[in-house]
């Protein structure tokens, strides 16, 4: 991939901004100075049109494609090049973008930026690359003086309707940022004496910005004290957006989130307000891994995303030690990524990148995400957090303002390690896959290892490095162990640690599904845990009992059979536990109630479920809010009419916590009449935005009534998803689509629509991961759905 560093190097952007919401237009004039490296140079200028071009003060001659602008025969050395540009506003979510919501029966309009990973390109000429990092002078220009008008810093001057920003500091283009629009927000200073900054849209209460408020000013001081390198800005603002394709995006000193990603209302669950904490935690890490410190090139992303997943952990642990976050990283990050990352085709967290579309397909959740966030917990561990933070320290005092590889980190923290960290991070982060480790010698003094696939692939010798193996969630590896070593840890199972009971389960569920041990064998395992308490555990017997629901058929004798099964393995915990949240419940009675629950509407207990659509309430505050899905989801089922209420109710309510929950409930019902109203929703951006219509497709395609035709508006009308969705949006349905489907004839309708497909580099490796994982379980439930009948039969 060509390089625009290579010609020309950044020093300054003076940024002269239009922006017209109403016309939809963007432009100015942008000057850049910096030094010259050859005699072309170029700059990225996707969807711009360039109207002139100065090289210190005289006009220049110029090409531009609509993808390049190019300047030719220039002087090397030092050189201001001014550029004056039109473009256009977007409503897809990328760039510079139009976002929109309902207050008082007026509709509001926002302009909001997503520059992450090359789209700055497309708001402003520059070189759009991570290492082309320069200081940015920023005036906004704006029709409306209502509008609130903001930017990674701190306003300078205002003068009628152009705001002037402070320069920022030395940084990458993808980490500029503007918010402009209407909202309202409150203001906190932490013990550090940073302002922090907290907006959302005139149509959420000023209250949800709150708890977002109170994290992120512990957060600071929490990164402040273990990094060694306090927080460099004078400000941090942080906005909720009404549309936003990810989850949250860290440009510097101005961080902004979907709004179900950071309000957190009165009627928030305990699942919301970690989720919560999680992101704004992981976001503010970025401030120094990513901002202050930012990786070369797109192949190192790891650098950014493995260590602020793995420090948002860390951080919610020690403000909210009571929330037992790392038990949700083991039940749920760990196990994502030991899932995606047992087939073959899938990226290693460190990628190489060719093409500008590849780099979309680098943000894959499980690997670079969840996966690099399990190494460095396993190096973490292996070196002690004093000693691995003594290396941070050293890393941000050297790199600071500056980009970096990943051995600059390697290097600094090997002084504090008994072990070269370079050496073991090389093996797992280089390449995909882990290894299963196979016993020879008592408790793995000596072992064999091999890669473990869960494709029906041949398990090849290995030798990735490992230190220790140890039988907590510290490693990315699985453990086989012998029925022998099985059966005495099982017996002993009340005197393991957490993590070695959730290991246990977790390599068992996965020994399993790879064919090296029986699947009817969890039949009888599940069944050992009914008396249990610990809320992961039951988490981890419920991905059990989601691996045994894949060998039949909705309605089926064999489901029929499991449904008996579950409600025999949770009846007398679900009765001990109780339907209702009670004042002296804890975390942890409140997570054994939420895992509980979801077991019991699959067995459809007819008495709970009756219970639970009693406590429904028109009005959602009346209700459980720990409980409100489950209550919603029972009056659904029993009364399936309630589509109609719960559409009307997520048209018309503002608190992302709470509207999730009607859309989530109405897409469960299993009456063909509202299945026909809610598939109709799908390409209806005016009910359901676009941001949202990815989860309405997940909600569908698992309701099996729904599947089929979920599957079929989403070929039929492709195109339109491509030009209303955002690039890292796309590759996520060959993926969704690869976890659920189970079939034959649904494998056949995957290849043939998602295979001509595979010349397409954004989807490339989605795709085929889909199809192998799809190929893998139709195999599975051929050699074991007998099995697994006879088992449940007995029991």
């Amino acid at each position: 991939m060509e390089r625009l560093l290579d010609y020309f190097v950044p020093e300054r952007y003076a940024l002269d901004i239009k922006i017209d919401k109403d016309e939809k237009t963007i432009g100015g004039v942008v000057v850049v100075s910096g030094e010259v490296l050859q005699e072309a140079v170029k700059f990225h200028a996707v969807k711009l049109d360039i109207t002139d071009v100065l090289v210190d003060g005289l006009k220049v001659d110029f090409k531009a494609d609509g993808e390049v602008l190019e300047i030719e025969k220039l002087k090397l050395g030092k050189a201001e090049i001014t550029i004056h540009y039109n473009g256009k506003l977007n409503e897809n979510m990328e760039g510079a973008y139009l976002s929109t919501y309902e207050y008082n029966g007026k509709t509001e309009t926002i302009v909001a930026t997503q520059f992450e990973s090359h789209y700055a390109r497309e708001a402003f000429p520059c070189i759009d690359e991570p290492a082309a990092k320069a200081v940015f002078e920023l005036s906004l220009t704006v029709p409306d003086e209502d509008d609130l008008v903001l930017s990674n810093m701190p306003v300078k001057n205002v003068v009628k309707n152009t705001t002037v920003f402070e320069p920022t500091p030395r940084m990458s283009t993808y980490l500029l940022a503007w918010v402009i629009g209407r909202f309202h927000g409150k203001t906190v200073k932490n013990e550090h004496g940073v302002e922090i900054t907290t907006y959302c849209s005139l149509a959420q209460e000023i209250e949800t910005v709150d708890f977002a408020n109170e994290i992120a000013a512990r957060s600071l001081e929490f990164y402040d004290d273990n990094f060694g390198e306090p927080y460099p800005l004078k400000k941090l603002t942080q906005v909720a957006l009404p549309d936003f394709e990810a989850g949250a995006m860290e440009n510097w000193g101005l961080v902004t989130y979907r709004e179900s990603m950071m309000l957190v209302s009165k009627n928030a669950t305990l699942g919301t307000r970690k989720s919560v904490a999680l992101t704004v935690a992981h976001e503010l890490s970025h401030q120094w891994f990513g901002d202050l410190v930012t990786m070369k090139w797109w192949d190192d992303l790891w650098l950014n995303e493995s260590f602020a997943s793995v420090m948002e952990y860390y951080a919610v642990d020690a403000i909210h030690p009571e929330y037992k976050i790392f038990e949700g990283f083991f039940t749920g990050d760990a196990c994502a990524a030991l899932n995606r990352d047992a087939y073959r085709g899938v990226q290693s967290v460190h990628q190489e990148v060719h093409e500008p579309e590849e780099i979309a397909t680098l943000f894959d959740g499980a690997i670079v995400y969840a996966k690099g966030a399990r190494l460095m917990l396993m190096l973490i561990r292996l070196m002690g957090w004093n000693n691995f933070c003594k290396g941070l320290v050293d890393y941000f005092d050297k790199y600071k303002y500056q980009n970096t590889v990943g051995d600059d980190l390697w290097r600094c923290l090997k002084p504090y390690a008994e072990f070269d960290p370079g050496e073991l991070m090389h093996a797992f982060i280089d390449k995909p896959g882990y290894p299963v480790i196979t016993n020879l010698e008592g408790d793995f003094r000596k072992f064999s290892q091999k890669r473990f696939l869960l494709d029906g692939g041949k398990m090849t010798e290995s030798d990735w490095p490992l230190p220790e193996i140890t039988e907590d969630m510290s490693g990315h590896y699985v453990l086989n162990l012998s029925e022998e070593e099985f059966e005495a840890r099982l017996k002993d199972f009340e005197k393991l640690a957490l993590e070695e009971k959730l290991r246990l389960l977790i390599d068992r569920d996965l020994i399993t599904r790879s064919g090296l041990a029986s699947a009817d064998s969890l039949v009888e395992l599940a069944m050992h845990f009914k008396d249990e308490t610990a809320p992961a555990v039951w988490n981890k017997v419920a991905g059990l009992i989601g691996n045994l629901k894949v060998y039949f058929d909705d309605e089926s004798e064999g489901e029929k059979l499991l449904r008996k099964y579950v409600l025999r393995l949770i009846d007398k915990k679900m009765d001990e536990v109780g339907l209702v949240t009670r004042d002296e419940d804890d975390e942890d009675m409140i997570r054994l109630r939420a895992n509980l629950l979801a077991l019991d509407y699959f067995a459809r207990d007819k008495k709970r479920l009756a219970k639970l659509a009693e406590m429904y309430n028109s009005e959602p505050a009346k209700m459980d809010k720990e409980i409100r899905s489950d209550i919603l989801g029972a009056k659904v089922y029993l009364e399936p009419e309630m589509v109609d209420e719960y559409l009307e109710k997520y048209k018309t309510t503002a608190d992302p916590d709470v509207k999730f929950d009607y859309l989530m409930a109405a897409c469960l019902t299993r009456d063909e009449k509202q299945v026909e109203k809610l598939l109709a929703l799908m390409g209806d951006y005016e009910t359901v935005k676009s941001q949202d219509q990815l989860y309405l497709f997940v909600y569908l395609y698992r309701n099996p009534k729904a599947r089929e035709r979920a599957f079929g508006w989403l070929r039929e009308n492709w195109e339109l998803v491509k030009k209303t969705g955002g690039d890292k949006t796309l590759s996520d349905y060959p993926t969704i689509i690869g976890k659920l489907a189970r079939t034959k004839d649904e494998l056949n309708k995957y290849v043939n629509f998602f295979g001509p497909m595979r010349e397409d580099l954004a989807l490339a490796r989605a795709i085929e991961i889909g199809e192998n994982e799809i190929r893998a379980r139709v195999k599975l439930i051929d050699k074991n759905k007998e099995l697994v009948f006879d088992a449940l039969t007995e029991i």
